[in-house]
């Protein structure tokens, strides 16, 4: 795309206006008006899925799939017994529901942190708890049509994932198997504990499914999943070591086997920026400290005085022969994998990232210090195979119309026209957070402006909204900060680039995230001044989920607060959660009196629109999802579901300061799915809660 830019009047350090004067063919040079509707969402099979440039690193894109798969799914990765599958193994989910409670980490109060509330049914609150039907939703009213009428229970608490017990990494036993060799040092949790003894911690987000993922522009919730992988971490080029510091980089190999920091920046790779989060989290995979050399140390354990290697891929855990991606690989009785992780990586990745004999600075063999750069990628491209494109939606879209009822045709017009869905939930992708952005990051919008509900307007980031779930203060998403104190939004970026930047210089790289401004494509107030003080709508906001699926991957929103999808629909057809015009008293923060996205809005939706809806996003779920068939099969993993007895007691496993787990077996499956192995298909959220 050709742009031409030019600045107009005098530059303040505190305001600056960027006029968009020419565009390409077939870009409007004004952005839509808030009343123009996005067009209809399509087929996504019609969508290009977004693939990064990783040429300069992976040699062998399919020895990278079979290496992103089998680290995806190995339980030894995980500090404690859990992978990155522990957590997405029910459509891309998680759909457990005892000590699945966090207390509110995120909360802006401190005092309400680690506080946990009641329950909705009555029961007490706390780690351990079992959620059943009558603890949904999480904010109840006398009327689900009223967000003004009487409200009869709420809480700040949160439905998430179970992740590892607390611990402190002391080493790597080089001389033990690698399910026995990490070591770590236990301590008694404040939060996650009941009667002294620690249960596992329980992340503070709903976990997202992982299928589509591939098609956002940024990941987590948050976003803080850049959409530029530095090899190292989530942050991408905010980190300002990563690829100069040798203890915090990638390091590449001459032709003598010398070794030097590499500056890794690959665009469009969000999911290898969020891949690399979780092993890493003293709440979902590791124990506090441990980073991906000793990751690395562990996987790619070699014999002492032969320096074969010792571990075993996926050992223990059962691989269908069938499997779509490691079938070929499958070990004797279909027990973990005949290759390994080395093998894997020397295959899929360009030498210079592995083949150094020297260690690095640190310590580490230079395979180990690389191992973030090769969990990364080779998952991203595994997790790239995972797109639903099949559901019956996706066959009505591309012609064929008796692919969805009546019902379901209605629940869609509802969707594009009163219920206000297609404004966030739009493309194939059903996300404005999904590859639309990609196009808004050409004609540099991906900071808006917005008129928000009390009439005036702010800016905010693309792709993330503050729907009203949860008071702002409950956590501000978006409106957080990274490692290094810069702000997750682009917004916050471009007025704190006002505040201190004494020129305009380039007004194609402000912030860390070096994002580019046009604001004659703004939807409102085109082409008017932008200041360092405007207001900003980003505190409260988040990620706009796909809706693909959805009917398998409840709870619902960032806390998990929904519990079936007819309590979402009444949440939007009320107007979100809060009392009052504006709902100030929900989304508002700080000094500004409200956040709230002005789409969600009272919509007065009749029982059949309702229900016709609900049949609409039962129609986005695509049937090798629900049975699990290629490329959603899987290898056999053994999850943590609590521990034995409730929230006031639990079962101390021997001596040790830790609660005895109760374990949840999820069987491997090969290409043929769930029907194959005899297997049920995988069913909603609430068909697994007790009343």
């Amino acid at each position: 795309m050709n742009k031409s830019w030019h600045t107009i009047g005098t530059h303040h350090a505190a305001a600056v206006v960027i006029y968009l004067l020419t565009v390409s063919a077939g870009l409007a040079q004004v952005g839509v008006v808030p009343q123009d509707r996005p067009p209809f969402p399509g087929a996504l099979n019609q969508i290009t899925v977004p693939m990064p440039d990783v040429s300069g690193f992976v040699v062998n894109k399919q020895a990278a799939i079979v290496l992103g798969k089998a680290l995806f799914w190995d339980q030894q990765a995980g500090s404690d017994g859990l992978a990155c599958g522990s957590c997405h193994f029910h459509a891309g989910a998680d759909n457990r529901v005892k000590n699945t409670i966090d207390p509110g980490l995120r909360n802006t109060n401190s005092a309400l942190q680690n506080t946990y509330d009641p329950m909705g049914s009555g029961k007490k609150g706390g780690p351990n708890n079992t959620v059943t039907r009558a603890d949904f939703p999480f904010h109840r009213l006398a009327d689900t049509n009223d967000r003004n009428s009487a409200v009869q229970f709420d809480t700040n608490d949160v439905v998430s994932s179970q992740g590892v017990f607390r611990g402190d990494f002391y080493t790597v036993n080089l001389l033990s198997p690698a399910n026995k060799a990490e070591v770590c040092t236990a301590a008694l949790s404040p939060t996650f504990s009941v009667g002294g003894i620690n249960t596992r911690a329980v992340e503070p987000r709903n976990t997202p499914t992982v299928i589509n993922a591939i098609f956002n522009f940024r990941n987590f919730w948050d976003g803080r999943a850049n959409n530029i992988f530095n090899g190292r971490n989530p942050f991408g080029m905010r980190d300002p070591t990563a690829g100069s510091d040798p203890n915090n980089s990638v390091m590449v190999a001459d032709a003598s086997g010398n070794l030097s920091p590499f500056k890794v920046a690959i665009s469009d790779a969000s999911l290898a920026s969020q891949a690399v989060g979780p092993p890493g989290s003293n709440l979902e995979m590791s124990c506090n400290g441990r980073g991906f050399e000793q990751i690395g140390q562990k996987l790619l354990l070699r014999n002492a005085s032969t320096l074969v290697p010792v571990t075993v891929p996926l050992s223990g855990q059962t691989v269908d022969p069938t499997d779509s991606v490691l079938g070929t690989y499958a070990g004797k009785a279909g027990k973990g994998l005949t290759t390994g992780y080395e093998a894997l990586i020397k295959t899929a990745f360009a030498p210079q990232f592995w083949s150094s004999g020297n260690q690095t600075v640190d310590g580490f063999r230079q395979i180990e210090k690389n191992f973030s750069l090769f969990w990364g990628i080779s998952i991203m491209l595994y997790e790239s195979t995972l797109v639903s494109d099949d559901a019956p939606f996706d066959r009505y879209a591309n012609g064929d119309i008796t692919a969805m009822t009546l019902q379901q045709q209605h629940g869609f017009q509802v969707f594009n026209a009163n219920g206000n869905c297609v404004f966030c939930h739009r493309s194939g992708e059903f996300t404005g957070a999904g590859t639309t952005m990609k196009l808004l990051q050409q004609q540099g919008s991906l900071i808006e402006h917005m008129q928000m509900s009390d009439g005036s307007v702010a800016l905010y980031d693309s792709g993330s909204y503050n729907i009203g779930v949860r008071p702002t203060g409950d956590d501000i998403g978006v409106g957080g900060t990274d490692p290094w104190n810069n702000s997750l939004s682009w917004s916050r970026q471009l007025k704190n680039y006002l505040l201190t930047s004494p020129s305009l210089s380039s007004m194609f790289g402000i912030g860390p995230d070096g994002i580019s401004l046009a604001t004659c494509s703004f939807q409102v107030d085109q082409c008017v001044l932008v200041g360092a003080n405007d207001r900003d709508a980003v505190d409260g906001s988040f990620k706009v989920p796909t809706l693909r699926n959805v009917e398998l991957t409840g709870p619902y929103f960032h806390n998990g607060g929904q519990a079936t999808l007819e309590q979402v629909i009444d949440f939007y057809n009320r107007g979100g959660d809060g009392a009052g015009s504006d709902i100030a008293n929900t989304s508002g923060f700080g000094t500004n009196p409200t956040n709230r996205a002005p789409a969600i809005l009272p919509l007065n939706l009749s029982v059949d629109d309702k229900a016709s809806l609900v049949a609409f996003l039962k129609a986005l779920t695509d049937d090798r999802v629900r049975f699990e068939k290629a490329p959603f099969d899987h290898p056999s993993l053994t999850v943590p579901n609590g521990h034995p007895f409730n929230e006031t007691s639990v079962l101390r496993n021997g001596s040790t300061v830790y609660a005895m787990d109760t374990i949840l077996t999820i069987p491997a499956v090969g290409r043929g799915g769930r029907p194959a192995a005899g297997l049920p298909a995988l069913g909603a959220f609430d068909a697994g809660l007790g009343r």
